[in-house]
Parts: C-alpha cells; sequence; structure tokens
C-alpha cells in the first residue's frame, strides 16, 4: 500500500525559503532545482515504506512522535498514520531542531 502524502503549510514554507535562499543568495538555481528533485525522490520512497525512517529522538517530549529522513543537509520530519504521511518540517541540519520543532508544533 502507497502512503498519501500530504505537506503541512509549514513545510512548504521551509522549502520554498530553502530553494529560494540556494537559487538566489548563493546564486545556485541548479542547485536548488536538484534538491527539490531529491527531495521528492526520498518522500516518494517513504510513502511506499512509511516506517523505512527511524524515529527522532527528542531530548524533551514533543507533541508528535516525529519519523526523520536526511536528505543532503537537511532533515524532513513527517508523521506516518492512517494511511497518509504528513510532512510537518523540512529544517536544515545544523539548526536547533528541537526548538524548531517546538515552537512551530502543529
Amino acid at each position: 500500500m502507497v502512503y498519501k502524502i500530504h505537506y503541512l503549510p509549514l513545510a512548504l514554507n521551509d522549502l520554498k525559503d530553502i530553494v529560494r535562499y540556494i537559487a538566489h543568495k548563493l546564486e545556485a538555481p541548479q542547485a536548488a532545482e536538484n534538491l527539490l528533485l531529491k527531495i521528492n525522490k526520498e518522500v516518494l520512497k517513504i510513502a511506499e515504506n512509511p516506517f523505512l525512517c527511524h524515529l527522532y529522538v527528542s531530548p524533551e517530549k514533543l507533541k508528535y512522535e516525529y519519523r526523520v529522513i536526511h536528505v543532503n543537509n537537511y532533515s524532513l520530519f513527517y508523521v506516518a498514520e492512517n494511511a497518509k504521511i504528513e510532512i510537518h518540517r523540512v529544517i536544515y541540519s545544523r539548526r536547533d531542531t528541537l526548538r524548531i520543532l517546538k515552537e512551530k508544533a502543529t
């Protein structure tokens, strides 16, 4: 069974910000496009097997039990349940992940 994929608005905003930064600030539009293609490819993989990725182990209790997949320097945090995958955030790996997940919990 293939799970249905749904990006929450925060995750979509994360992706827009990432692409905008890479394409315009770093002046690397092809790198931005390649990253999006790679993210899409990895998301399609988890749609087929959502429990393939490990659980995110947080030092503090969070609202959700996230699974995480790493793509290049980014971490995609998602929840899989009821034949649906909700992608909650896409975070640059060197940022304070816990703080971001806590403050922007949806």
